[in-house]
């Protein structure tokens, strides 16, 4: 009902002898009383239900609701100008009521310096029967030390939600609500709660404590001896280990009995580091929209908590032990955050390998690039694993010994195939634990080499949720549409079958042309090759530091002449050529039989005498052209003439009768055209002239060397 500022409940309210709740709230309707003198409801004593919330009242006579014996839930919330100060007339006599529940959210205006609790605030319902307390949105930075001790013993919940609690000694004190279940510090720092700018710019003044109140009170708030003793205990404890952090574990005391704890959007900023809970019944821990910026651990004493959430955190860091001893979690919220690159290096899965009785996982938005296939080797009760909005390109994560596995979110990632052999894995899980999978927001390659991928996913689509909304990818030649996806799939398979027969012959008609192209090519510079692969080998020796010293110098060469010749000349050359050209003048030849280096290989033997001469002069029969040692001298001879001295005389072939009086191979041709061509007479009479011409020519060359 509608409450107006003169309002009295008289008499004949008394004949309402079953009116149980009351509802005088200016958030449900029209309310404007601003006091609650002592006898408003002396006529309804049987309210179990009073909510005079939101009504602008600004006095409580002392006692105005202690006449209610069966009063059970008392809201005074949203109140604004009441202030702390008037909890004491509030609670008076309270303890004569059935009180369980009592608001009184936002008593305080909203803007202004931090509020503080003191312990004559609470003085009267210490002894009441109060289970659930609610203290929201009241500026509140602290407690008096020793004001949290008159709560009641049997007070099961506590919540201090949109507040700016500061920490302080008074924590110790948490320890002492022995039946207290759930505690509620979520919210901290919230901006002030009104509309802006009129929040800012309210007409509201709180109620406040007389000079000296606290004072004169104090001696009648004493705490139990008992519990002062014990207070001294854990406070000594705890002193003693922040001293002293490298020697004793850091250990936070929390009510024996609590099984919530809400610290959410608490503005919390520091890394979680090692350190102990000591509560053994803590069951659920909500630390989500913090900046837990760094999660080191371990953390111990968790062995009994089963729901953790730290989303939203900014952790960019999570150690291989932070939840080392988390063997009892079942729901883990680690989503929203920075840890994709601890979780990818993580090969051997020891950050979840302890956590093994999970069952929801939620790792969303946490800028995972890839999963190592052991991340969840120890998760068999695991049922739902959320990977929304990562940025997996691939799924490689081993789960066939999930039995229980009912969901996985892999959408909104990068996804654009799956492989076969994670195929036949999920194929299990999809028969026996009836597993549904959620792969929107990907982009799929469809195309020919992915029909296998395509096929499988349109057969198994019942396990796929919004299997109709995927899509392929920008860079798919096919196209594809997952809501027609069998015609899709039948159009793709023809469109591909002929596109395999045209690859077909193809593929092996460019295979066969590149292969004639290149052989041809090999071919024709096969000896060019070969001496570019000797150069190499060549510098190679060089940087190694085995260079032959005759190298070092184009002006100088161990000999005037290299004679290459067949076997069958080599009688020839030891009666003819060797006499007539070396024995008569200063011409040193090589003379392979005689001169070859022994221990060297036979073609590095060659290319070095090559290189080591300033002419090469080749004996051309038959059976030289037959010889294959021979045609590898020649060659890389003229290779050597080519790219090295970039002269053709450098090669001076010799040929006997039975070889120009025929055809001589092509590749000799270039030398004859540059006329480095002598013929062996076959007449004895000019045998003279010919070897004065062949030793004039290797002279004149020795002259313009000086």
């Amino acid at each position: 009902m509608d409450g107006p500022s003169n309002i009295t409940f008289g008499k004949a309210f008394g004949s309402l002898r079953k009116l149980q709740a009351l509802d005088l709230s200016g958030i449900t309707g029209n309310c404007s009383f601003k006091r609650i003198y002592q006898g408003m409801f002396t006529n309804i004593p049987g309210l179990k239900y009073l909510d005079v919330s939101a009504c602008n009242v600004k006095d409580i006579d002392e006692g105005a609701f202690g006449n209610l014996p069966f009063l059970e839930k008392l809201d005074v919330s949203h109140n604004k100008q009441l202030g702390f100060a008037s909890l004491p007339n509030i609670t008076h006599n309270l303890n004569k009521s059935a009180i369980k529940i009592l608001h009184i959210n936002g008593i305080n205006c909203w803007t202004g310096t931090g509020t503080k609790i003191l312990r004559h605030h609470l003085m009267n319902i210490k002894n009441t029967s109060l289970t659930e307390i609610y203290i929201e949105k009241n500026r509140l930075e602290q407690f008096e030390p020793g004001a949290l001790l008159n709560l009641p013993k049997i007070l099961t919940k506590l919540s201090l939600g949109e507040n700016k609690l500061t920490q302080g000694m008074y924590i110790i004190d948490y320890f002492f609500l022995e039946r207290l279940r759930i505690l509620n510090i979520s919210v901290q720092l919230r901006p002030a709660p009104g509309p802006y700018p009129k929040s800012i710019f309210e007409d509201c003044e709180e109620k406040t404590d007389a000079c000296g109140v606290g004072s004169r009170l104090h001696s009648v708030v004493e705490e139990d001896d008992e519990r002062t003793k014990d207070k001294t205990v854990i406070k000594d404890r705890m002193i003693h280990n922040l001293k002293f952090p490298n020697d004793t574990l850091i250990t936070i005391y929390v009510p024996r009995s609590l099984e919530i704890f809400y610290a959410n959007v608490s503005r919390l900023y520091t890394p979680i580091p090692e350190f102990g809970i000591n509560s053994t019944n803590l069951r659920e821990i909500y630390g989500q929209s913090n900046f837990f910026y760094s999660w080191i651990g371990p953390i111990h004493g968790m062995q009994h908590i089963s729901v953790l959430d730290l989303s939203d955190n900014l952790c960019s860091y999570i150690s291989e032990t932070f939840l080392k001893y988390a063997t009892g979690l079942k729901v883990l919220n680690l989503s929203n955050n920075d840890i994709g690159q601890s979780l990818s290096k993580d090969e051997e899965g020891k950050i979840f390998e302890n956590v093994i009785s999970v069952e929801n996982i939620d790792l969303s938005r946490d800028n995972i690039v890839s999963l190592p296939s052991l991340m969840f080797k120890n998760m068999r009760r695991l049922q739902i694993i959320n990977l929304t909005n990562n940025l997996l390109s691939a799924w490689n994560v081993k789960i066939d010994h999930m039995r229980n596995i009912t969901f996985i979110s892999l959408a909104q990632n990068r996804l654009t195939t799956i492989e076969i052999e994670i195929r036949l894995t999920l194929l299990d899980s999809f028969q026996n634990s009836n597993l549904t999978m959620d792969l929107s927001g990907n982009k799929f390659l469809c195309s020919c080499e992915n029909i296998d991928f395509l096929s499988w996913i349109t057969q198994y689509r019942r396990n796929f949720k919004k299997f109709q909304s995927y899509k392929c990818s920008s860079a798919s030649p096919n196209a594809f549409a997952f809501s027609n996806a069998e015609s899709s799939l039948l159009y793709l398979r023809e469109t591909c079958k002929s596109y395999l027969d045209v690859c077909i012959v193809t593929s092996v008609s460019i295979a066969f042309v590149s292969s004639t192209l290149i052989g041809v090519v090999l071919l024709k510079n096969k000896w060019k090759i070969r001496y570019f692969i000797f150069k190499v080998k060549q510098r190679f020796r060089k940087v190694r530091g085995y260079s032959n010293e005759f190298h070092s110098s184009s002006l100088y060469y161990k000999y005037h002449a290299m004679f290459s010749y067949s076997r069958s000349e080599l009688t020839f050359i030891l009666q003819e050529f060797i006499p007539r050209i070396e024995d008569d003048s200063n011409i040193k030849m090589y003379i392979r039989d005689r001169d070859e280096p022994a221990g060297v290989e036979k073609g590095q033997a060659i290319m070095d005498a090559i290189q080591d001469s300033r002419r090469v002069i080749c004996l051309i029969s038959k059976k030289y052209l037959k010889s294959k040692w021979r045609g590898y001298e020649l060659n890389m001879a003229r290779m050597e003439a080519i790219e090295t001295r970039e002269n053709m005389k450098f090669v001076h072939l010799v040929l006997f009768p039975e070889v120009y009086n025929g055809h001589l191979p092509k590749y000799l041709l270039d030398l004859v055209r540059d006329k480095s061509v002598t013929e062996f007479p076959d007449e004895e009479c000019a045998y003279d002239d010919f070897w004065e011409t062949l030793k004039s020519l290797i002279l004149k060359e020795l002259q313009s060397e000086y």
